[in-house]
């Protein structure tokens, strides 16, 4: 039975001699350095819980096809999510093109039904809600309180509610 130290230290030695030729041939494939410490850290990690089996074997040999293999599978994976990547791409580009046009008249049909608004509930909703004021602020602006501003609030999205769905029956 060989000493665990011994073991250890042999291990640490033939860590050093090959993980930056592994670092290098997985950096090789992949193109990305993060990616490549990632990969031959798992390959170093996986040989160090089977070394008792592997150390009178071709580590050598081992680890650089392990490198490769997983190398070779991150740029499968890779490739295969950039192809999904550019199909939600086409997607989303086709819906907005499609559904562009029917945006822009709900915008528009809110900012007209903002406009049908009695003058202080469209000052009120205008900076709450557009300019991102705070009740409090507004309230101070007009010499109001911050319930009464709160009301006109509730009674403009209340309106403006009402008008969506009317036009949603139409």
């Amino acid at each position: 039975m060989v000493n665990r130290d011994y073991i250890q230290n042999e291990f640490g030695v033939f860590f050093k001699e090959n993980y930056t030729k592994l670092f290098y041939c997985a950096l090789d494939v992949v193109r990305d350095e993060e990616w490549a410490k990632d990969i031959v850290g798992a390959v170093f990690e996986k040989a160090w819980e089977q070394y008792d089996r592997l150390r009178d074997k071709n580590l050598d040999a081992y680890l650089y096809i392990s490198v490769r293999n997983r190398a070779i599978d991150y740029v499968r994976r890779k490739q295969a999510m950039l192809g999904y990547h550019k199909v939600f791409l086409e997607i989303e580009q086709e819906w907005q093109e499609a559904y562009s046009h029917e945006m822009d008249e709900e915008i528009n049909y809110m900012f007209q039904g903002i406009e049908e608004l009695p003058e202080r509930q469209r000052y009120v909703f205008k900076r709450c809600q557009i300019d991102g004021k705070r009740y409090a602020e507004v309230a101070e602006e007009l010499g109001l309180s911050a319930s009464s501003v709160h009301k006109y609030m509730v009674k403009a999205l209340s309106f403006l509610r009402e008008k969506f769905k009317k036009r949603k029956k139409e």
